[in-house]
């Protein structure tokens, strides 16, 4: 029962997650406002809202003007979900959650847009420094932001922003084992899509992250 209840509170907050992923950037509020269909602009019901089994029974299509919804947002609610429930039977402390949750998030606007609003990495990363303790060494992922904002290292200034989190809960060893299986996922879906554009990495790391955490385990 312990682990139903950790489920279900996980997706309503990776519901959630998906109200910011939605709002966030178009600067609207993320607490006022009924949830309403992005195509029709139809408020959604109660029905509309149950975590992923509404958008499964919908067959990821709006009730009302039978518009697509993106699958992200089963993604979001299922992964905050297991996070929960990894947590509940300790696969997982508070601090390596706590970090997960970040990255599902931030994968999700990378995923979508590319970039991700800084207020976002920086509500969690303060959590951290407040918590956690901090070495200036750190320091040294806010440089490389910095430098990838102003010149081109082929590699995001978020991705280094992630990066500067994860070293409360990595040490560097393993933010460059991370990094190594992340690239190499990031070429295998590279080389199966041949998409020729520029790809999101953070949820690569997010999975490598998780990957690390967790084989071993099962292992």
């Amino acid at each position: 029962m312990k682990l139903f209840f950790a489920f279900l509170f996980g997706s309503v907050l990776g519901s959630f997650f998906g109200v910011i992923v939605d709002r966030l950037p178009l600067h609207q509020s993320i607490i006022w406002g009924r949830s309403h269909c992005t195509s029709c602009q139809h408020l959604l019901s109660a029905c509309d809202l149950i975590p992923l089994v509404s958008q499964i029974f919908r067959k990821f299509k709006c009730r009302y003007c039978r518009a697509p919804i993106p699958k992200l947002y089963l993604i979001l609610e299922f992964s905050c979900a297991l996070t929960f429930t990894l947590a509940v039977s300790h696969k997982l402390t508070s601090i390596q959650a706590l970090f997960t949750l970040m990255s599902i998030l931030l994968s999700a606007f990378d995923s979508r847009d590319h970039h991700f609003p800084l207020s976002v990495w920086l509500f969690f990363t303060l959590i951290f420094m407040i918590s956690f303790p901090f070495h200036l060494v750190y320091l040294c992922w806010i440089v490389l932001a910095l430098l990838a904002e102003r010149f081109s290292l082929n590699i995001g200034s978020g991705d280094f922003l992630w990066f500067f989190t994860a070293s409360f809960v990595f040490d560097f060893f393993h933010q460059m084992l991370i990094l190594e299986i992340a690239c190499f996922l990031g070429i295998g879906y590279y080389l199966f899509t041949k998409k020729r554009n520029e790809i999101p990495f953070i949820p690569f790391l997010t999975i490598a992250y998780l990957a690390l955490l967790l084989v071993p385990q099962i292992l």
